[in-house]
């Protein structure tokens, strides 16, 4: 750099442009003609080549004076002045100006007008136009030289005409905004809401319509005005994302509260229409999912797809396809993601868009959403959801599903019903029943109608009685016998051949079929096993007209024959029952015509013979020595089969492997034989066993699986190292394939039987959360507490938890099992109060009243028993229970065989209850 010396004659000077202890001053700091503070660093010199050396001053001075210099060439222009600019560019989303000279800005889009009219800002600006505007912000510099300095401006009237304040807007969800388009993706549109804020609108955001969906692309252009609402805030990238304003579109629901991203979610409640698009055809009644935004899907029912009742109302769509749907319901699962239930018909769409012409919807019909809306003789349509040898499942809604038991399926016998009534089938039919509070309905497809179909209730192997006579309809024919339907409900008996006629039966196939309609005698139910012993000999029906009843039992039955039941027997029997899902046809008894035209004789003698019990009770002595001769001859038997099983058993590994290979599906043979090597000490060979019986086990025999897999467990806890990590390691393989709650309970039990409290306490914990709806598992956490001497406090703790957990129906039976296991444990106080509380509820359930009896009778305090029967036998209650109690009551007092005079006082007060039965037939 060459310089002159004004002090000195102007002489010539040369400097460098830095030195050892500067940084690098760009050249361009310095014009000509600019002073400088300079330090002589050499005179003339041979050294210097004859030339004058200065050293200019520190960098900072010059930073100083370049600032300057250019602060001066700004000519004093600052954020908020005033220019007059002239328009020398118009792009699509910004103004480009020049002012003051050969100054240089631009005006963004969003600051030309305000936003109530801002649709096409630049559409009455020219080029050479001259603007006056304010300077709202420093641009950075564009270019490499730094030369072309430009300026944020707006011509905005508010910012313009007003006090200029420069202020961040905030932006929050559910506020309206408009913002112009930057670019158009497949299924992204991009655009700008300010100079610092972008927005984003998804592709099934942009609207409700199908026929706009396709045109997505083609509805947007750069520069083209959006309004929306802001639905997600992204405050770290100034990113909103927005949902186009619809006149269809109700105001989505936000929670301000959560954070952005889930707030993605929170735009979609019940009632919104939206767009959607087809992602999924489930295969069979499973029907469609649904995406209606960028990673949230939502599931059209089956019965939502149409609006009129159709053979396949998925036919006309296909995957990828755009349909306009409505929210029914948005919930969260107990893992936080979002179900979202989807309607597409045409019916919903219209009402919610204020459209009077829902008579053009000529097929519409309605669902319905609420059990209580179905009244018995409705008429319905609805879908096969599931079918099987039982009958069949259909869906009335996606809130109600009916059952159809088999008899029902149709008036002609159904042989295959998978094969008639295929899942998807439309079915039309009526419905049966309903029950509101277990969720059941009970409908018929059969076109007979009639009164005995009018009333249906529950039957169950208790309701049974040994000598009823039924009406049956074969399921099946076998060599050794007949399975049969019990009429009226789902119960089915076996009829030995032996029992089929008092002739033999030389050849079953050619005398019945499936199908047939047949009438049987009940010999013998057995409930544990839900086994009934029907008889259909000609001579059970001919020897039951002149039946003997005259004995204690039956002197204490005719009560039940008292005027006010003979016309409940001449009904249908009642007897209630919860079942998961629907009810069963109930059974139908009628009464012999003998037995009504000699009702006051039958009462006379009923009143004589609980007075006089000697001859009855000489006779009961006959048939209890016959009931112990027969019960002697079971034994008997049992006991021969079981020798004969012993003697079957193989003894070594040899003969185990050739019986596994006959039967590979028995689990009783696997783990004999695991038994047989662990008595050998042969550990890891029994594992093996183990493992061998799992990969061999049909998966269709679930139960025998799951023997084998209890088994493996009881082993590792025996022999495994360390025991407790062995254990768990089968358990949760076992997890996989058994089910969970029979699992876990097996589990349980061997802690218990090996005495692992501790394990089995965390054991209960884990399976009263898991299974907090299942009656049993928080029966054993109860039982598991009070064996472990807890206190009263700790149980009550989790009976309240259980309360808070079962459903309604089940709280009745889990409070009474409670009851009965404090009477068993130690602690009657708290099951006595138990009871009391539950019979103040409940004053009629006679089943409550014979348990809580049952409980203080094996306690052994008599005047509290007799207390409690006195209080019993003086309800009003319905003669047969009545006939129960007093029953109960007499054979109690009988078993203490000490005071005749309470027998008498029994007798003659179930006498006088007869007496006073009669007034109310003749009143009558």
């Amino acid at each position: 750099m060459v310089l002159s010396i004004p002090e000195y004659n102007y002489a010539i000077g040369f400097s460098p442009l830095m030195d050892y202890n500067s940084q690098l001053l760009p050249h361009h700091h310095y014009d000509n003609g600019q002073r400088i503070t300079v330090v002589v660093g050499n005179i003339p010199s041979s050294d210097s080549s004859g030339r004058l050396i200065l050293l200019p001053k520190a960098s900072a001075q010059y930073s100083s004076l370049s600032d300057s210099k250019r602060a001066k060439k700004k000519s004093g222009y600052k954020i908020g002045s005033l220019v007059e600019a002239e328009i020398i560019d118009i792009k699509p989303l910004e103004l480009l100006l020049k002012f003051g000279g050969n100054l240089h800005g631009r005006i963004h889009i969003t600051e030309i007008l305000e936003e109530d009219s801002a649709e096409h800002p630049f559409s009455e600006l020219r080029i050479g136009q001259k603007l006056t505007a304010r300077i709202v912000s420093e641009a950075e510099p564009s270019g490499k030289s730094g030369k072309k300095f430009k300026w944020e401006l707006s011509i905005r009237p508010c910012i313009v005409n007003g006090e200029f304040a420069q202020k961040e807007q905030n932006h929050t969800t559910n506020g309206i905004v408009r913002a112009y388009v930057v670019k158009v993706d497949k299924e992204w549109v991009w655009l700008t809401v300010s100079r610092n804020v972008m927005a984003h609108l998804f592709l099934l955001d942009s609207s409700s319509e199908p026929s706009e969906l396709k045109e997505f692309q083609q509805r947007f252009s750069v520069g083209q005005a959006v309004k929306g609402r802001v639905i997600s805030v992204n405050q770290e990238k100034r990113l909103l994302r927005l949902k186009a304003l619809d006149n269809q579109c109700t105001q989505p629901n936000i929670d301000e509260t959560q954070e952005p991203k889930s707030s993605v979610f929170g735009q979609t409640k019940q009632g919104d229409i939206i767009g959607g698009r087809v992602q999924k055809i489930l295969p069979g009644v499973g029907g469609l999912v649904v995406q209606i935004g960028p990673h949230l899907h939502g599931r059209v029912h089956y019965t939502e797809i149409v609006d009129s009742w159709v053979s396949e109302p998925l036919s006309g769509f296909h995957e990828g396809q755009f349909v306009k749907c409505k929210v029914l319901s948005v919930s969260r699962s107990s893992e936080g993601s979002l179900r979202v239930d989807l309607s597409l018909r045409s019916s919903n769409l219209i009402r919610d868009s204020n459209n009077s012409r829902l008579d053009d919807l000529e097929t519409c019909t309605s669902r319905i959403e609420k059990i209580k809306d179905l009244l018995p003789g409705t008429e319905i349509k609805g879908y096969v959801k599931n079918v099987n040898s039982k009958g069949c499942f259909i869906m009335l809604s996606r809130m109600v599903d009916a059952r159809i038991t088999l008899s029902n399926l149709s008036d002609e016998y159904v042989e295959n019903p998978q094969k008639d009534f295929p899942v998807g089938m439309l079915v039309h039919g009526r419905i049966l029943s309903t029950d509101p509070s277990s969720g059941r309905v009970e409908a018929s497809l059969r076109k007979t109608t009639g009164s005995k179909l009018e009333k249906l209730d529950d039957i169950s192997y208790s309701d049974l009685h040994v000598g009823d006579i039924v009406d049956g309809q074969v399921k099946r024919v076998e060599s050794f016998g007949l399975f049969v339907t019990i009429r009226r409900s789902e119960l089915v008996g076996l009829c030995h051949v032996s029992e089929l006629s008092d002739e033999p039966v030389v050849d079953i196939n050619s005398c019945y079929k499936a199908g047939d309609m047949v009438k049987a005698k009940i010999l013998k139910i057995d409930e544990t096993r839900h086994r009934v012993s029907l008889g259909m000999k000609k001579s059970y029906f001919d020897s039951d007209l002149t039946a003997d009843t005259n004995d204690d039992e039956s002197a204490l039955m005719d009560i039940s024959v008292a005027p006010q039941m003979v016309e409940y027997h001449n009904r249908n029997l009642v007897h209630r029952k919860a079942e998961p899902r629907a009810s069963v046809l109930p059974l139908q008894v009628s009464l012999d015509e003998s037995e009504g035209s000699d009702l006051e004789d039958n009462i006379s003698n009923t009143c004589l013979e609980i007075a006089n019990g000697t001859e009855a009770n000489a006779k009961k002595s006959d048939k209890q020595l016959k009931k112990e001769a027969r019960k002697q001859r079971e034994l008997e038997i049992s006991a021969m089969e079981e020798r004969a099983l012993q003697e079957d058993i193989p003894q070594t590994p040899d003969d185990f492997e050739k019986l596994v290979r006959s039967s590979p599906n028995s689990s009783f043979i696997w783990i004999k034989y695991m038994a047989t090597l662990l008595d050998l000490a042969d550990v890891e060979k029994a594992r093996a066993v183990a493992e061998r019986a799992l990969k061999t086990i049909i998966p269709r025999e679930e139960e025998e699986k799951l023997n084998v897999w209890v088994a493996y467990f009881n082993l590792e806890n025996e022999y495994g190292s360390p025991r407790e990590d062995a254990v768990k390691k089968v358990f949760q393989r076992a997890l996989q394939y058994c089910d969970p709650k029979k699992l876990h309970l097996a589990l349980l039990a061997m802690y218990e039987r090996t005495e692992q409290y501790e394990l089995a306490d965390e054991l209960l914990d884990r399976m009263t959360k898991r299974f907090k709806t299942s009656c049993k598992i928080w029966l054993c956490r109860i039982q598991f507490a009070l064996k472990q001497g807890k206190d009263v406090e700790y149980i009550k703790a989790i009976v309240n938890r259980a309360l808070l957990s079962l459903p309604h129906r089940k709280r009745i039976k889990f409070l009474s099992q409670t009851a009965i296991l404090e009477f068993k444990c130690g602690v009657p106080e708290e099951g006595r109060s138990r009871f009391e509380l539950i019979l103040r509820e409940y004053p009629k359930r006679t089943d409550l009243w014979s348990v809580y009896l049952d409980q203080e009778i094996r306690l052994g305090d008599v005047e509290v028993i007799r207390a409690l029967f006195e209080r019993v036998t003086c309800l009003t209650l319905p003669p047969k229970k009545m006939q129960f109690l007093f029953k109960k009551y007499l054979n109690f007092e009988k078993s203490l065989g000490k005071d005749n005079e309470r027998i008498q006082l029994v007798q003659q007060k179930a006498i006088e209850y007869v007496q006073s039965s009669l007034p109310s037939q003749d009143n009558s």
